[in-house]
């Protein structure tokens, strides 16, 4: 985590946060015998060419190190693993020649069964635009493509009242930077997010605040359980001063009919507010006036505007079933949001080392709260499936690392890099399973997105939009992996995604993409392997030319 806080130095915001988090862990790591500390580094070598229809050639040199680390003591468990590497240009066009891939996460007792403390943080590539993003390749070379960096501290307190009842209190705040060049504004009239009409709509940094408290009665074989809760929470962007407010409370009653079935009803009040400054636009060009830094500056003759108002009751109904240790299954419908509201999950793992995960549902968030906050008062932590970091989701940043066969992915997140506030639609359906020389998982998911705002994207001449001025987006698709260990030196990796991208505030644009990819690694010496990928994608656009690009490499690691 360290290494992570010095990454970059425009992530000054995240800098501070995770320095925050190196200098309280470090206090609390205990220096007892019982301590298991295992740090692995590494560096690596790898020679890459890409080609496709529509672009030059390129070719570079990469130049990486990194570690992964494991953290076991009495009171602190945590992993951590990072990579940096160095593009050097041959032949081509490099856009991003500096590239940090980081995940880490951390949990602390500071004080025995009261006080808790969890961290962690993640660097990756992720796209600008969704449309042109590779989802598998990790050496996808696109200016489409930003530098994500993001980190967590979450304290939290749990009190238990004898039988009565069990008090719990949460505060986590969490930091988003992203490093990502501007493209130039070069038409007049509304901004949005494709670049032929300039992009307005970028994120750059923001931090976000969640507390919640919840006062609930003590399970075991109660027939009646019940719940109180409260929330807040605050996002705030740099770009216009964006400030997203919202608060809700509300309660929870639940009925045990038996021992594996559990009836549930659960109601409360939210109220929600998002606000912006207006946008400084030239009176000759039409066009915002940029500062030096590409953000936009700020009308002073223009009031704020409120981007999204919302205040009423919520309530959804439903079930809990658990057969057994194994499988868990829960349900609920309801309203929320101003609109029906659904939520499903299913969890089952077999004795026989397969794994299925079901799971739906609906949010109001962004970008930076969902990769930093926790969904329905549930923190988003990191589940190992078939060798991968999935992280609980079905996508992959940066795919899969082939210099060491692992992977680094963030939660799922199908949408650009927008500030904007959005009704979130969010399912997946994952299948995995574990054997002795092989290891699969397939996953298909399915990401629908409803503007509830405009978002930073303003005509010059009005001082609202008109409503219902942008549709939805939409992404769906199914994904497989498969790894096999031919033997104690060798291992095989196939990789397949199959995606349907539809994204509203790009003209509407449409693509359908197919990308194929391998992976071949094999040890040369105790500490020294060799390594080799391939991978190739076809994308379907309904109003432009079909594309298609590919990449090849071969490279050596050596951990010392």
């Amino acid at each position: 985590m360290g290494d992570l806080t010095k990454i970059d130095g425009n992530c000054g915001r995240c800098r501070t946060i995770a320095t925050a988090v190196v200098s309280m862990l470090a206090v609390m790591v205990p220096t007892t015998a019982s301590a298991e500390v295992e740090v692995n580094p590494f560096v690596s070598l790898r020679q890459v060419v890409s080609d496709g229809s529509n672009r030059d050639g390129r070719g570079w040199l990469e130049a990486g190190a990194g570690f992964a680390a494991l953290l076991d003591t009495n009171r602190v468990d945590g992993q951590f693993n990072y990579r940096y590497a160095r593009r050097m240009e041959e032949f081509g066009n490099i856009n991003q020649k500096n590239r940090h891939n980081a995940n880490a996460e951390i949990r602390a007792e500071l004080i025995d069964d009261f006080l808790m403390l969890d961290a962690g943080g993640t660097a990756s590539q992720y796209s600008t635009d969704f449309r042109g993003f590779n989802a598998l390749n990790p050496d996808d070379e696109s200016g489409n493509q930003s530098q994500v960096f993001s980190g967590y501290l979450e304290p939290s307190v749990q009190q238990r009242f004898g039988d009565f009842a069990t008090f719990q209190g949460r505060y986590r705040v969490g930091a988003v930077s992203v490093d990502s060049p501007r493209e130039g504004l070069s038409n007049p009239g509304s901004i949005g997010l494709d670049p032929s009409d300039g992009i307005g709509s970028r994120l750059s940094d923001s931090i976000t605040q969640t507390a919640s408290v919840t006062l609930a009665s003590t399970r075991a074989t109660n027939t009646i359980n019940w719940s109180l809760n409260a929330q807040g929470t605050h996002e705030d962007v740099d770009q216009l001063n964006q400030k997203y407010r919202g608060y809700s409370a509300g309660g929870e009653l639940g009925y045990r009919i038996s021992r594996k079935l559990e009836l549930t009803v659960s109601g409360g009040y939210e109220d929600i507010d998002n606000t912006q400054d207006s946008i400084l636009f030239d009176e000759e060009t039409g066009l915002p006036d940029l500062d030096e830094d590409g953000h936009f500056q700020v009308d002073p003759d223009m009031p704020r505007r409120t981007a999204y108002d919302f205040s009423g009751a919520y309530w959804n109904a439903g079930f809990r079933y658990t057969p057994s240790r194994r499988t868990s299954f829960e349900f609920r419908a309801g309203e929320r949001y101003g609109s029906a509201n659904f939520f499903l999950n299913f969890n089952h793992r077999s004795r026989n080392g397969m794994s299925v995960r079901a799971n739906f549902q609906q949010t109001l968030n962004s970008f930076s709260r969902l990769l930093t906050m926790y969904e329905n008062g549930v923190p988003i932590g990191m589940t190992r499936v078939g060798g991968l970091d999935q992280l609980g989701v079905p996508l992959c940043v940066f795919g899969i690392d082939p210099a060491s066969d692992d992977g680094g992915c963030y939660r799922g997140l199908t949408q650009s890099l927008t500030p904007a506030t959005f009704k979130s639609d969010r399912g997946l359906l994952m299948v995995s399973r574990s054997l002795e020389a092989l290891t699969w998982s397939a996953t298909v998911y399915y990401d629908k997105r409803r503007y509830v705002d405009s978002q930073q994207l303003q005509a010059p001449t009005e001082v609202e939009l008109p409503p219902n001025l942008f549709g939805d987006d939409e992404s769906f698709g199914v994904r497989g992996r498969v790894a096999l260990r031919l033997g104690e030196l060798q291992t095989l990796g196939f990789d397949a995604l199959l995606a349907r991208n539809s994204y509203a505030l790009s003209s509407q644009r449409k693509d359908t993409q197919l990308t194929l990819g391998t992976q071949y690694s094999r040890r040369l010496s105790k500490n020294l392997s060799g390594n080799a990928s391939l991978y190739g994608t076809h994308r379907i656009t309904e109003t432009r030319q079909d594309s298609s690009t590919f990449t090849a490499s071969v490279g050596v690691r050596y951990n010392f």
